[in-house]
């Protein structure tokens, strides 16, 4: 995914922070101060953790659910981001810290030689296994009062029966923002704000992850709006996927200069993979009108029963006796 993927490039050659002026000290602990990328992982049967969805949309009665692949692409989203953005504050945290006092580790400050940005990252430990993070950047050329914070978050590590943190698991938040990241000198088009909030605390607990993105931007048609993430799943249970977008898409896609309509889907899932998912478009331009659709898939994501107030060109099928895992339709409350 572009929007969080590029945050890579704008820190530039990671592992040169190695030799940044970075020196062997007792900074072990520092390093459970941040979440881990599977802390914050959306995980959908059938599908990859990484960002990559291989999703397409259509589909027939037998074929590859649609509702399915939606499901597939807006995880991709949120796996895409974290899955870069945690690489990287991991990478980073993987070398010795450049200054350490009782309390704080400091890695940085780092900047390429072809770069007008300068980067740090700051971790506070706030109790024994609690901590507050920044991921900062600055003009090369200003002083240290010109630093802006792109990252930055809290993490509770989760702790094994001897009290060691386990990594891969604990709770807390980060907002990344991309406002501030184009006030640097070397930046790229993204725009708005992310706030994550998470919590996978056991390899057998039920995981959570929210996100909440304000005034991002569709690359395509260049509108500008809200959306909302709400992910749980329970190791052997399945798990539950509900997103909103506030985002002109009646008549046609925006920014027509119409109203923004409020667009939600909910879908769920059992561990063997077969699901269901409900979509719901009201508001805007659809005044008073509600629309409504609903898909079933089976376990090899083969779309069983189809349902749309307006369909497409590929029409309804399917009977709603065919949702067996998810006999009536539940609609986003987002």
């Amino acid at each position: 995914m572009k929007r969080l993927t590029s945050m890579c490039a704008l820190v530039g050659v990671v592992t040169v922070l190695a030799g940044a002026g970075c020196r062997k000290t007792d900074d072990e602990a520092f390093r459970a101060g941040v979440p881990t990328r599977e802390a914050v992982s959306l995980h959908v049967a059938g599908a990859p953790t990484d960002g990559s969805s291989g999703a397409t949309t259509g589909a027939l009665l037998g074929e590859k659910a649609g509702t399915y692949e939606v499901t597939r692409l807006v995880t991709a989203v949120v796996n895409g981001g974290t899955w870069a953005v945690l690489t990287l504050v991991k990478t980073i945290v993987s070398f010795p810290a450049t200054s350490l006092e009782q309390d704080t580790a400091v890695w940085g400050p780092y900047h390429d030689a072809l770069s007008l940005n300068t980067w740090k990252l700051m971790v506070t430990r706030q109790g024994p296994h609690d901590f507050q993070w920044v991921f900062e950047g600055k003009d090369k050329d200003k002083g240290d009062d010109a630093y802006l914070t792109i990252i930055s978050g809290t993490h509770s590590a989760a702790v094994d029966p001897m009290g060691d943190p386990m990594e891969g698991f604990g709770s807390g938040t980060f907002t990344i923002d991309w406002d501030k990241a184009a006030m640097l000198p070397d930046h790229d088009d993204n725009v708005g704000v992310a706030k994550f909030t998470y919590a996978r605390l056991t390899s057998d607990a039920m995981v959570s992850v929210d996100v909440d993105f304000t005034g991002i931007q569709d690359k395509t048609t260049k509108e500008i709006f809200n959306a909302e993430y709400r992910y749980t799943s329970t190791p052997g249970q399945g798990g539950e996927l509900r997103y909103a977008e506030d985002k002109d898409n009646f008549p046609g896609p925006g920014p027509t200069g119409s109203m923004k309509e409020h667009f939600t889907i909910e879908s769920r899932w059992t561990d063997d993979g077969v699901g269901r998912c409900d979509l719901e478009d009201s508001g805007g331009d659809l005044g008073t009108t509600v629309a409504h659709g609903s898909e079933c898939w089976d376990a090899r994501f083969d779309s069983q029963y189809r349902d749309l107030d307006h369909p497409d060109a590929l029409g309804n099928w399917g009977a709603e006796s065919a949702c067996t895992a998810f006999p009536t339709a539940e609609y986003s409350n987002l």
